[in-house]
């Protein structure tokens, strides 16, 4: 099984609620620095306490997890790379893509290509590509 895991600069608990809204999942699991046990913060400045350490949202096609970078090592979401969703419920992917193109740009709108009978490409508003797109095989 491969997951995604997203590093945001201290927008992680947004981004996790934000992405659960889109693919219409339950309420994300959000863990900030400032809940870890006391014998667990070693290597965790005092920056760390208000950041997510770990967030976790179930979404209908897989797992999506978050964290903020560290204070001191900001990144940038690559446009090198793309999250690919491969379902075969076309109305949830209508709508996941509706709602992670809110705020961003959709670089190819959902449509019917040689390779699948609904694909679309965006950038969500953090920044991340996105490749949605039906399992259902095309018939050629």
């Amino acid at each position: 099984m491969i997951e995604i895991y997203l590093n945001l600069n201290g927008r992680a608990a947004e981004a996790a609620a934000w992405y659960a809204r889109a693919f219409d999942a339950p309420e994300p699991y959000v863990m900030r620095g400032g809940q870890l046990p006391e014998g667990q913060r070693e290597g965790f400045s005092d920056g760390w306490k208000d950041l997510v350490i770990h967030a976790n949202v179930k979404t209908f096609a897989g797992d999506i997890m978050l964290s903020d970078n560290p204070p001191d090592r900001p990144s940038a979401p690559s446009p090198a790379l793309n999250i690919c969703v491969s379902h075969s419920d076309l109305d949830r992917l209508r709508l996941a893509f509706e709602r992670l193109a809110e705020g961003g740009r959709v670089l190819m709108p959902l449509s019917p290509t040689f390779f699948s009978p609904l694909f679309g490409q965006l950038e969500d508003k953090f920044g991340f590509s996105w490749m949605i797109m039906s399992s259902q095989e095309k018939a050629f």
